[in-house]
């Protein structure tokens, strides 16, 4: 999927693309061992500016991909954390870090979309004043979605002890309940690429972008 191309330009160049746009040029990558090869060759080719650090390892769920990222965080620093096959509107990552930056140094900061299109949604409720603020996570309902998009403090990784989470969902549900405080930024309309009949969606969305988009 990484190499997955949306209007001629692969999930993965557009993920590090808006990386860049937010400022950021160190960044730490885990693929499959299938697709090692070819998605780190693909980046030191494309990318020759950035600096990436590649994991190569088979996991289980996107939970486990997940930690393995995060338990490369030192305590005392925040990790930003993406998927590959969100796609949002150009400059959509550089606000999302912008805001949560002002977010307090042991919250848990979630990139959200009112747009649900997903098999498998995971939503948010919303404090009513303060639309910034989490109230709830999962339910069959909420205000928005979750969007494959995540700031995280380092100490995040001793909550989970050796734990083992099915899905995604569970890991944060687990943080969520251990009294974190949970910061939302709307990131506006995100496309998932999870189904075939994404494609297309996702390819009149990128033709939707400004000529100065990816």
């Amino acid at each position: 999927k990484p190499l997955l191309k949306v209007n001629g330009k692969e999930l993965l160049g557009r993920t590090v693309l808006e990386f860049k746009r937010a400022g950021i040029k160190r960044i730490r990558v885990i693929f499959r061992r299938s697709i090692c090869e070819s998605c780190s060759n693909y980046l030191t080719d494309n990318f020759p500016d950035m600096e990436f650090e590649i994991i190569c390892k088979d996991t289980n769920s996107s939970a486990e991909s997940f930690l393995t990222i995060l338990k490369q965080a030192d305590l005392h620093e925040r990790m930003l954390i993406t998927t590959v096959d969100s796609i949002y509107r150009p400059g959509a990552l550089k606000t999302f870090v912008e805001k949560a930056k002002t977010s307090p140094p042991d919250s848990v900061t979630l990139g959200i979309s009112g747009y649900v299109d997903d098999e498998k949604p995971l939503f948010v409720k919303l404090d009513h004043e303060d639309r910034e603020k989490i109230t709830s996570i999962g339910g069959a309902k909420g205000d928005a979605v979750t969007c494959g998009v995540y700031l995280l403090p380092g100490m995040a990784k001793e909550i989970n002890g050796n734990e083992d989470f099915p899905a995604l969902r569970a890991f944060l549900s687990k943080l969520f309940s251990s009294g974190l405080e949970f910061r939302a930024v709307d990131m506006g309309k995100v496309i998932d690429v999870d189904r075939p009949q994404d494609m297309k969606k996702a390819e009149a969305f990128v033709r939707s972008f400004p000529e100065s988009g990816p």
